[in-house]
């Protein structure tokens, strides 16, 4: 009831680009699509623009009703502060427009050809109005119209705040400034006047509300309806005869589009600023060192950063990631994304020509080029001036760009800035209650009542370490190993490959792994004392159970890390960070404990492998209880047989030698090598692991494949580890050069590395055309990876990364060719981005204490129940709206409240239907009687709505009495608050006690058929209507894309069924977000359409 005094907030989710019409004077601006409208009965087209005005008539069958007030309250009415002013105008090229405005103003009006319902006009004559100065001038203005914009006519936020209210059906005057003598005078005045540095400025009623986005903001709180309630000229119902037949109309979709590749629509602007900042010290290293190989490769780490910030954004970036984690305690300042993805562009071109000119000794040209560079990046940091902004603007001022690119961001910063509150700022959520419906029994129903709020707030290191955290130690180890192949370790033939990498690099990463799976094995330790059960939840857990195997394999990897055969002495950069190789007797305990970590890694590893082989055979799943995380076991195997010839696990001195080097001696053609029974049982050990993780990597990649080829993965977090797929063929590679070499020395008199290079070759290159095809798949029209926010699942991977990395190297150091080693640089660079980006993105959000260390948000197919609850949450408080502003004199708050009020009986009695007839049926044939109470509620409600709905078509048929629409108001007024109360108890309840049901005791296939079920009892065209409602009402972009999803996930079928329905009924700003994210959605006809076989 509190908001009571603000009686009409009209509709603000939808919109359309203002652009002017053709052939009409550029100063004359409408108000709407007649097309559209006249299709709904609203404005036929033989009405002329003087009674559209005037009165705006109700489709087919209705009343008129006077565009001012509504019956409801005193219209809003200028001040008598212009000179001669008169109540209505004289008549402007032939057409009378009822409103009060000075005599002497001129505006263009369209031609009677088109017919339009609510004029916008610009003023080009300030002689009118009162004051000597601009600012009195500007106060003047805005005092004498309704609502007034001071803009640009080429500012693209401009052109959005005016269709933003013309959308609104409000008549608006506008100063273009950039248009109308003195306008430059003007615009200084209303800085002064309303203390805003930029264009748009809105003033209602003579009050300054803010640019654009304060009044977006304003419009998406329904604070901006409430201001102009009584302004709106727009009819948005039809069939208002009746409240089986309202419906809202839903004005025209417009036009949106997103910035290219994967940018976003809206960026962290200390993020851009503080990357700035990194690029202007960069810049002048670059410079001072433009003579040597330091400042070229700076200039190209520059290109790279550019690049990846122009295709991703900041979350690809190195840079961007090292603002984001420095910015991380702040609260985002959110800016458009567009024009910094130009900006990015610009950057792009600028560090390209100069990496050019110093690799081609051409200092004096890049140095400036990389000063312009250097200048461009210091405006933006030191003086939030961005410089590529600016030229972007240019081009939409001189139409190259079109205007609405800033629509998405326009209409989305709000709801940007309150669901990052709602996901970092804490909640205060209560702790989460067990209920035991039978203490006596075993098998009774046992759940928790938990919250979504708790679940994002609860961050306990201990209790939420999960075991497949350890992919990150894992991924920096893979990383340090691709680091000491190719710095040479494994080879002594130095004149074949002359690229090296510094041994430092791999001892560095090496640590910084080791540093991180202690502290990760130290937590999981402690929730294994504190929380067992949920340990073996995890082991028993098809998905996550084989990422046990994550654990071993880094201390494989470890081992093979410590055992550094490389001759001390052999390079000048030999040093190591982990011993001094002048000390033999430390060389020899860091060779015995890599030996010990090798078999404490790999019979544990391979104890694991049996038995989730026997699970696997043993345990009957569906095809997507299959998973791609199976495959980390055969890779563990293959890691194991890669380590096994380097790291000799039977083996005394002589053995070492003769096994620990015979690759390298293979390459160098030393024909000597003796034959060594241990050498020859370590290589069996390679063989026996070899042999397993060969088998089930083919196995499990026709399994897997075909399981994310035919299903649809609709849980984004399961797809990144596909990219094991990587990981396997290329360690098979290495593992095949490595056991052949050493079984050409053993068993012949000399090595046949032809053969040997070939099976490198081979596998190698399956793994290149493995990683691209998933690197395909990323891209826009297919965006099968990267749709969902960074969580650990990133790191699978970068350890594919990693591994390709290590084969490139291991394919360089035996070919030594041009093109090995541009492989070589090639996958170094994206192993290192990766790793560096997901170790960025890890403390980013471990200083936030959200994602890591923070229970996973649970979701299935039939999580589309609680997120209808949440859309209906989401409407009443705009019912409530419409409730309290209900009058029986008002034509209009009836219509309003009707149409809100259908939408919601409508959602009612399906969701309802949909769970008393479905859902909860299965729920009580496993838990009798649990949701009893709740099909009661749905009874009871059943009959108050019915009744209420007489009522509304009481107050909906013209020609009833007055008195009775008077006594149906106070009956509605009276009985549906307390009625609202109860409904959202109910919600609330079933949430705690139904959901629990679905999520623990439902099996996947069984709620994949209840969704399927209850999607098919409720006809085609009720699901127009309320999926509408459903997207429109769920107040956050990831609920609607989870929505969707829970559907797509059913019934992937219905995906472009239910987009032809998005597409129809939702906004352009809508409909574009979502195609993003569900490409499987866009139905025949829209951009980026594929067929669903």
């Amino acid at each position: 009831q509190r908001h009571a005094p603000h009686c009409r907030r009209q509709d603000h989710r939808h919109a359309n680009q203002f652009l002017p019409i053709e052939g009409m004077n550029n100063k004359q601006y409408v108000a709407s699509d007649v097309a559209h409208h006249a299709q709904y009965g609203m404005v036929p087209q033989q009405y002329p623009l003087t009674q559209m005005v005037a009165a705006t008539p109700l489709p087919s069958g209705g009343q008129q009703m006077a565009p001012q007030g509504y019956g409801m309250q005193q219209a809003w009415q200028p001040q008598s502060n212009v000179g001669n002013a008169q109540p209505f105008p004289p008549e402007v090229q032939g057409a009378k427009v009822q409103q009060a405005i000075p005599p002497v103003l001129k505006a263009s009006v369209l031609p009677t050809a088109q017919q339009y319902d609510v004029p916008m006009t610009v003023i080009d004559n300030m002689d009118a109005y009162a004051g000597d100065q601009p600012r009195d001038k500007v106060q003047s203005v805005a005092a004498s119209h309704p609502v007034v914009i001071v803009s640009k006519s080429h500012c693209p936020f401009c052109i959005e705040m005016k269709r933003t209210f013309r959308e609104l059906g409000v008549e608006t005057h506008i100063l273009e400034t950039d248009q109308m003598p003195g306008g430059d005078k003007l615009l200084a005045g209303a800085k002064e006047l309303s203390k805003h540095k930029t264009v748009p400025m809105a003033f209602i009623k003579g009050e300054f509300v803010g640019g654009c986005d304060a009044v977006k903001a304003l419009q998406s709180k329904g604070l901006l309806q409430d201001k102009i309630h009584d302004l709106v000229r727009r009819t948005q119902v039809t069939g208002a005869e009746q409240l089986e037949t309202i419906r809202e109309i839903p004005p025209p979709r417009g036009k949106a589009v997103n910035p290219l590749f994967w940018f976003p629509n809206t960026v962290n602007n200390w993020v851009v600023r503080l990357t700035g900042l990194q690029v202007t010290i960069l810049c002048a290293l670059s410079i001072v060192y433009r003579e040597e190989r330091a400042g070229w490769w700076i200039a190209a780490f520059l290109l790279i950063d550019f690049f990846t910030r122009l295709v991703v954004g900041s979350s690809l970036s190195l840079l961007g990631m090292l603002a984001t984690v420095l910015t991380a305690p702040i609260k985002p300042d959110f800016k458009p994304g567009a024009p910094k993805q130009f900006a990015a562009a610009c950057g792009t071109m600028f560090s390209l020509i100069g990496s050019c000119c110093f690799f081609t000794e051409h200092y004096i040209p890049g140095a400036c080029v990389m000063g312009g560079l250097l200048g461009a990046a210091g405006l933006e940091a030191f003086l939030d001036f961005c410089l590529g902004c600016v030229f972007y603007g240019l081009g939409i001022r001189f139409k190259l760009i079109p205007a609405y690119v800033y629509r998405i961001y326009a209409n989305s910063r709000q709801e940007t800035v309150e669901a990052w509150e709602y996901e970092h700022l804490p909640s205060n959520a209560p702790v989460p209650e067990k209920v035991d419906t039978d203490p006596s029994s075993e098998i009774a129903l046992k759940y928790k009542k938990r919250t979504d709020e708790w679940t994002k707030d609860d961050f306990s290191p201990v209790k939420n370490m999960q075991v497949a955290y350890f992919t990150m130690p894992l991924s920096l180890a893979g990383l340090a190993v691709a680091f000491k192949i190719s710095s040479g370790i494994v080879t002594v033939d130095l004149n074949r490959a002359a690229l090296r990498a510094n041994t430092a690099w791999y001892h560095a990463i090496g640590l910084v792994a080791a540093v991180v799976f202690c502290i990760f094995f130290l937590l999981y330790a402690l929730r294994l004392i504190a929380f067992p059960r949920k340990c073996v939840k995890e082991w028993h857990d098809p998905l996550r159970g084989p990422t046990f195997g994550g654990i071993t394999l880094t201390l494989m990897l470890f081992s093979f890390l410590l055992f550094d055969i490389d001759a001390e002495g052999k390079g000048d950069d030999s040093s190591s960070l982990l011993f001094d190789g002048d000390n033999k007797t430390d060389s020899e305990a860091y060779e015995g404990f890599a030996r010990a970590l090798f078999w404490v890694g790999a019979l544990p590893h391979m104890l694991m492998t049996i038995a989730k082989f026997g699970e696997w055979v043993g345990k009957r799943m569906e095809l997507e209880h299959v998973h791609t995380t199976w495959m980390i076991l055969p890779v563990g195997c293959l890691v194991a047989a890669m380590v096994a010839p380097v790291v000799p696990a039977l083996s005394d001195e002589k053995a070492s030698e003769n096994l620990g080097l015979v690759h390298a001696a293979a390459l160098n053609g030393d024909l000597g090598v003796v034959f060594d029974s241990r050498a020859f049982a370590n290589l069996e050990i390679a063989r026996f692991f070899f042999s397993f993780g060969f088998v089930m990597w083919v196995v499990l990649f026709a399994i897997t494949f075909f399981k994310t080829a035919t299903t649809h993965n609709s849980d984004d977090r399961v797809r990144h580890g596909t990219f094991i797929w990587v990981a396997a063929p290329a360690l098979i590679a290495i593992v095949e050069f490595m056991t052949c070499t050493a079984r050409n020395m053993l068993f012949a008199d000399g090595a046949n590395t032809g053969e040997c290079a070939a099976a490198l070759s081979s596998y190698f290159f399956l793994a290149i055309v493995i990683f691209l095809g998933l690197a395909w798949a990323t891209l826009p029209y297919i965006n099968f990876f990267g749709r969902d926010q960074f969580s650990m699942y990133y790191w699978v991977e970068c350890f594919a990364a990693d591994t390709l990395a290590a084969a490139a190297a291991t394919y360089y150091n035996v070919f030594g060719t041009r093109t090995g080693e541009c492989l070589l640089v090639i996958f170094l660079v994206i192993a290192v981005i990766f790793n560096g980006v997901a170790f960025a993105h890890t403390l980013s959000k471990l200083v936030r204490r959200r994602t890591v260390f923070c229970p996973e948000y649970k979701w299935g197919p039939l999580s589309f129940m609680k997120l209808t609850h949440e859309a209906v949450r989401g409407h009443l408080p705009l019912l409530q709206k419409r409730l309290a502003c209900l009058d029986a004199g008002d034509v209009n708050s009836m219509q309003m409240f009707g149409m809100e009020y259908a939408k919601f009986v409508m959602i009612h009695e399906e969701h309802s239907r949909h769970e008393d007839e479905v859902i909860f049926k299965a729920f009580n044939d496993l838990f009798p009687e649990q949701g009893k109470r709740f099909n009661d509620d749905h009874a009871h409600d059943r009959v108050l709505l019915a009744r209420w709905r007489e009522l509304l078509n009481t107050l909906l048929h013209p020609s009833a009495p007055l008195q009775s629409k008077q006594a149906a108001v106070a009956e509605l007024q009276g009985a549906l608050p307390p009625f609202i109360e109860h409904f959202l108890e109910h919600l609330l309840g079933e949430e705690d006690h139904l959901n629990p049901v679905g999520k623990r005791y439902i099996p996947l296939e069984l709620q994949k058929r209840i969704a399927r079920k209850a999607f098919e009892i409720t006809s085609a065209e009720r699901w127009e209507v309320l999926i509408p409602y459903l997207i429109n009402n769920l107040p956050r972009h990831g609920q609607r894309v989870r929505y969707l999803k829970t559907l797509c996930w059913s019934m992937p079928e219905r995906a472009q069924q239910l987009g032809a329905i998005i597409y129809r009924n939702c906004d352009a700003v809508k409909w574009e977000q979502l195609r993003v994210e569900l490409p499987e959605i866009i139905p025949r006809g829209a951009s980026n359409w594929r067929r669903y076989y």
